[in-house]
């Protein structure tokens, strides 16, 4: 065995620094005494930054914090409230209190928002947030394929996530097998903040982690860590990692039922026992058997410990149909996301308008209209879906079937997690499909125009419809008096935004990152003009490459059954990375010609 990592000496090696409310947790976790912080890496403390002194009653005692947002545009997404042209938001500790025309400040820390657009904080609800040090590691990737195809599930699942390759056609012959996987406890943790951390410059306020690195309970601890740590409003959809039980390390994924020593009953006794915490439980089990032989579903496990369900489905229309069939899967599925909904359709068609109208077969669907009669959430991860293979992006089905999708970044092995770079996308490719049937030249089947998504409309698959599938919509998504104040403030008196016109159409067709002043998670101020609030950067960002560095070396190290073999294009063999040139172009099509382009 190449080394060994048990949860109790994560927590007491201090690889990341487990001082203070950490080392606390630790004990509880281990059920051992408080975890010394000897390490030779730099400590989470470390980490930490002195907020500035104006920012010193922004950011204290939630009891005392008093907070008013000024007379900027707002815009609450709650149609009770309405929206203002201008107004101001008071927040009083977590909460929103009131907004108005004007509002008297009082004792409350004034925050001038003139010149901006105050709005709900944006949701997603599904990415691998572990991937996070792996970022554009195969931006031209596809889905599937074989090493030495360089595609996602070669590179990242089989290399950088279980430290096994197979020989293709045939998963009993190992071709490499490193023994471990790459991946220590203190990479999670690494990850789990950058991701967590990044997301927040970008106005993104909670997230779901779909983790798929949950290998042994260590593993599992450092990143809910990561993300308690953070200050991030999230979900943990606590997913299968690599079982290497065989190799002596522990696994415990998913638990069982009535069972809180481990799995799913350990973490949700340790870590979730409460939903009024910022980060919260979800399952990534089917609705099938929750693990072989069990007498109960996947889904009846998660529920038995108040997780909400969040499951990938790409081009799996049956599992719904037999999910809706077995009983034990209840018929009120409020608390089920299914992640892509990729290719559903119960007939193949190559174009699809409103009301399912398609060409050259209907658009109908038996598992959409499921997801839509048990009031099940989809969530689209509409730039993946593009990039790498999954199927069309399914935005016309959930509004055919009078879903509102939330929208999910996925992997930052291939795309980022940007916002507003998710709704444009959804936005554009909603509108293109439907305007190509605008042209009889595009439109043999005569299929009429569908409605046209708004501005608007796409806003609220960032933030309500995000909400709803994380089932948080009674706490954050909108800005309304008495739910938690999760706010993103943007600078819209921008020389590439300003003189705004419509304040929908400028957050999503104008708006970047970059236009992301202030971010405030349950009214406290976790951003603040352009910069995180108490973290050294700089050090995140040097843990986080020495974390991919880490990670690297152990691929390239000593394997337990073979050597790495080559890739089309790896920059160098054993496998490394492709820096300059193209990360997985050769061999990703091998049928069609290659493109011989002039300017």
């Amino acid at each position: 065995m190449t080394e060994s990592f048990s949860r109790r000496d994560f927590l007491r090696s201090g690889a990341v620094g487990f001082a203070g409310t950490v080392g606390a947790v630790a004990c509880r976790a281990s059920g051992g005494g408080t975890a010394p912080a000897t390490t030779s890496q730099a400590p989470l403390g470390d980490l930490r930054s002195t907020p500035p002194r104006e920012l010193q009653n922004l950011v204290g005692d939630a009891r005392k914090r008093r907070i008013l947002l000024r007379g900027g545009v707002v815009l609450t997404l709650d149609r009770n409230v309405g929206d203002f042209a201008r107004a101001d938001v008071l927040i009083d500790g977590k909460t929103i209190s009131a907004i108005a025309p004007e509002i008297a400040p009082g004792d409350a820390e004034v925050i001038d928002c003139a010149g901006t657009i105050v709005m709900p904080g944006f949701i997603t609800t599904h990415n691998h947030q572990y991937e996070a040090i792996l970022r554009s590691l195969i931006p031209d990737g596809i889905l599937a394929g074989a090493w030495p195809l360089e595609t996602y599930g070669s590179v990242v699942q089989n290399i950088w996530t279980a430290g096994r390759i197979v020989t293709p056609g045939n998963p009993g012959t190992v071709v490499w097998d490193l023994g471990r996987v790459p991946y220590a406890p203190e990479d999670c943790y690494t990850a789990q903040l950058l991701s967590c951390l990044s997301q927040i410059t970008e106005g993104v306020t909670c997230g779901t982690d779909t983790s798929q690195a949950n290998h042994t309970p260590a593993h599992t601890d450092a990143m809910i860590k990561g993300m308690m740590d953070s200050g991030r409003r999230m979900v943990f959809d606590y997913s299968g990692g690599i079982d290497r039980s065989a190799d002596g390390f522990p696994y415990e994924v998913p638990g069982a039922m009535n069972d809180m020593t481990k799995g799913i009953g350990r973490i949700a006794k340790t870590y979730f026992s409460s939903r009024d915490q910022l980060v919260t439980l979800g399952f990534g089990g089917g609705p099938g058997p929750a693990f072989a032989g069990a007498s109960y579903t996947g889904w009846q496990l998660g529920r038995s410990f108040g997780a909400l369900i969040n499951n990938h489905n790409v081009g799996n229309a049956k599992l719904v149909i037999d999910a809706a069939a077995d009983p034990r899967n209840g018929t009120d599925w409020s608390d089920v996301t299914f992640v892509h909904a990729t290719r559903w359709q119960d007939n193949p068609y190559a174009q699809l308008s409103a009301d399912s109208a398609g060409y050259p077969n209907p658009g109908r669907s038996r598992a959409w209209e499921i997801v839509r009669d048990r009031g099940a959430h989809v969530s689209i991860a509409n730039l993946i879906e593009m990039q790498m293979r999954h199927g069309m992006p399914p935005l016309q089905e959930a509004l055919n079937h009078g879903i509102l999708p939330s929208l999910s970044p996925d992997v930052d092995t291939n795309m980022t997690t940007d916002p507003f770079s998710l709704m444009r996308g959804a936005y554009c490719l909603q509108r293109a499909l439907a305007n190509d049937l605008a042209f009889r030249e595009s439109n043999p089947g005569n299929l009429p125009v569908p409605q046209l998504v708004t501005s608007r409309q796409v806003i609220e698959m960032a933030t309500i419809a995000g909400a709803a599938a994380n089932r948080l919509h009674d706490k954050v998504g909108t800005l309304t008096p008495g739910k938690e104040a999760d706010i993103v403030v943007l600078d819209a008196r921008s020389i590439n935004t300003w003189p705004m016109n419509n304040v929908p159409g400028t957050i999503v067709t104008m708006m970047n990152p970059r236009h992301v002043r202030d971010v405030l998670i349950a009214g406290k101020v976790v951003y603040w003009k352009r910069t995180l609030v108490g973290w050294d950067v700089d050090r995140l960002l040097r843990q986080a490459e020495q974390a991919r560095d880490r990670v690297l070396g152990r691929i390239n190290g000593p394997a337990k059954v073979g050597a790495l073999p080559t890739g089309n294009n790896s920059g160098s063999h054993p496998y490394r990375p492709n820096f300059l040139g193209d990360c997985c172009h050769k061999g990703t099509n091998t049928t069609a010609p290659e493109y011989a382009l002039r300017p």
